[in-house]
């Protein structure tokens, strides 16, 4: 039977137990894990791009995730403070330390770069579009993000995603489309939201022009019924209910 999967306070106490870190730095570098995704989850898991990283990084550069490394240095800086050592000794190991990781990633920037991106490039496809291009997650220039497809501009297809959305690898039984998790409390859709409404298909009818961007406004579904959007989506990410909308425009009659 395999361990149990660290949690975060799992996971501080073993970087205490190795001596990496200190009491008000490890769980910082729990939560950077997090905030640039290299793990996901309660039950802490590495995904693709944490892995690739780590063995982008290994190949070129193997002192840099040195599991010892850190822990010397975390040594020397007690051995200062119970005045064992100098800090000019420790300041001068650091900066050859340094410098030779810094000259190993230099005459290898470019390999690093190219595995990097890619690996990155990777973590964000979420599944396949039906004209054979990949979707991936695309943060839009205004806020937000929303799912694409990688064939643009001859294919147009987008899903938008609710704030705080997260993307499963889990599918959708219905369309083979992945699932998603959004809201408080978590539920699960379809990222299709006609899907998720039981195949209701948008009219998307011409209602008016978008006051932000001047194209169409058409009505959509989306995942609570159906609303206004903008034909300018992604680009334009205005929207409004179905009653704001028809309350501003017989205000404007007036």
């Amino acid at each position: 039977k395999p361990p149990a999967r660290y949690n975060q306070a799992s996971i501080i106490r073993e970087l205490e137990k190795r001596g990496l870190g200190t009491k008000s730095t490890r769980a910082n570098i729990v939560s950077i894990l997090y905030t640039r995704k290299y793990v996901e989850g309660k039950k802490i898991t590495v995904n693709e791009l944490g892995e690739r990283m780590i063995d982008t990084l290994s190949k070129y550069s193997e002192r840099i995730t040195s599991e010892q490394m850190t822990r010397e240095f975390e040594d020397d800086l007690a051995d200062i403070k119970e005045h064992k050592i100098t800090e000019g000794n420790v300041i001068e190991e650091a900066k050859n330390e340094l410098n030779g990781i810094l000259d190993s990633i230099d005459v290898n920037k470019e390999n690093i770069g190219k595995e990097l991106f890619e690996a990155y490039e990777q973590s964000r496809i979420v599944g396949k579009c039906d004209c054979g291009g990949n979707l991936i997650i695309i943060s839009s220039p205004k806020g937000g993000k929303f799912v694409g497809c990688t064939s643009y501009p001859e294919c147009k297809k987008t899903y938008s995603l609710p704030v705080g959305a997260s993307v499963l690898k889990t599918t959708c039984e219905k369309c083979g489309l992945p699932l998603i998790s959004y809201g408080k409390p978590r539920q699960r859709a379809c990222l299709d939201f006609e899907c998720a409404n039981g195949g209701k298909k948008s009219t998307n009818e011409i209602v008016g022009k978008c006051p932000d961007c001047g194209e169409d406004l058409i009505k959509r579904m989306g995942r609570f019924g159906e609303f206004i959007g903008c034909t300018g989506f992604p680009k334009c990410r205005f929207t409004s209910s179905i009653a704001d909308y028809e309350k501003s425009q017989k205000e404007s009659d007036k």
